[in-house]
């Protein structure tokens, strides 16, 4: 049925569309493209399948951080002004709709509903996801190693695997090589929230993209906190007091620990990468080999910023 006004009608979608190309101009390192691209080499995809979900996965990713934004009321994203700051709440709630929806219109373009399928339980898995990292974040206590674990494999991780569900069912590997696939995935779930922590508070060229230590005002969510064994309510913090928190959390190596934990997070994701190259030994995995090494994560000693205080008093 045709819109009644048919310029209204427009003039209406094109409102949200502005936000949320604006969101996408300030687009980050595309890192599920490069996985898209990476698994698609494995299974051995054409590129127009490809396309497909990459498309899809991209226009879901915008629309979460969209709405990320308004939820934890982050003023700046990417360096940039966040979509609800610049927009208004309303058109940021109504683009991030957009996006959803537009990537689950680009999947029933395969002409497969089992790929739409796939899409909505990967929007399930976000939203169940984000609703415990809010909590999380509101409250006053630290979460328990599992359930920081358990929320990045949701929040993080359902994009990860909805890249693997759409490739499996549009080309089967054998189900032991899906398997160590997933296990990889889920790991590099938590092993990409890791990095994410970690940066927020002592990454030095972190802090142009998203402004200083931002994670010491989010509240008790942080695997830094849980490591230091400090929540932290949450609230606005001045850049002193987040200072002297990171000076802190640096004497008592927690920083050190942290990237120990994230070593032991990659070494555990690289193992079941082993793995499944062993179980189908007959494919290319140099593609997504690579793509795992250029995410590792290894800090330059210019960029850790307790380092710089502690050289620097």
């Amino acid at each position: 049925m045709l819109p009644s006004n048919p310029q209204q009608y427009a003039a209406a979608k094109k409102s949200w569309l502005v936000a949320f190309e604006y969101q996408e101009q300030h687009a980050g390192k595309k890192v599920r493209t490069d996985l898209t691209q990476a698994l698609a080499s494995v299974y051995r995809l054409p590129s127009d399948k490809t396309r497909i979900i990459c498309n899809c996965v991209e226009r879901f990713n915008t629309a979460s951080l969209i709405h990320d934004d308004i939820i934890d009321q982050d003023r700046v994203r990417r360096g940039a002004d966040s979509v609800w700051v610049r927009y208004g709440v309303a058109t940021a709630l109504i683009s991030g709709m957009y996006g959803y929806t537009q990537g689950l219109k680009s999947l029933s373009e395969s002409g497969r509903m089992t790929l739409v399928q796939a899409g909505l339980d990967s929007l399930e898995e976000l939203h169940i996801g984000q609703h415990l990292d809010t909590l999380l974040s509101e409250g006053t206590d630290l979460p328990t190693m599992e359930q920081y674990r358990y929320v990045a494999q949701l929040n993080t991780g359902c994009f990860f695997i909805f890249i693997l569900k759409a490739c499996q069912q549009l080309k089967p590997l054998p189900e032991q090589c899906y398997s160590s696939l997933k296990s990889m995935l889920l790991e590099l779930s938590v092993y990409y929230r890791f990095i994410n922590d970690y940066c927020d508070i002592n990454h030095i060229p972190h802090y142009a993209k998203k402004g200083f230590a931002p994670d010491l005002e989010g509240g008790p969510k942080s695997f830094l906190m849980i490591i230091a064994n400090q929540p932290l309510q949450k609230r606005n913090r001045n850049e002193m007091q987040k200072r002297q928190i990171i000076i802190n959390w640096g004497n008592a190596d927690v920083f050190f620990k942290a990237l120990s934990i994230m070593e032991g997070s990659y070494a555990n994701l690289l193992g079941f990468f082993q793995l499944a190259q062993q179980q189908c030994n007959e494919l290319d995995f140099s593609q997504l080999e690579s793509f795992l090494n250029d995410l590792h994560f290894q800090q330059n000693p210019e960029d850790n910023f307790y380092e710089s205080l502690r050289l620097n008093t």
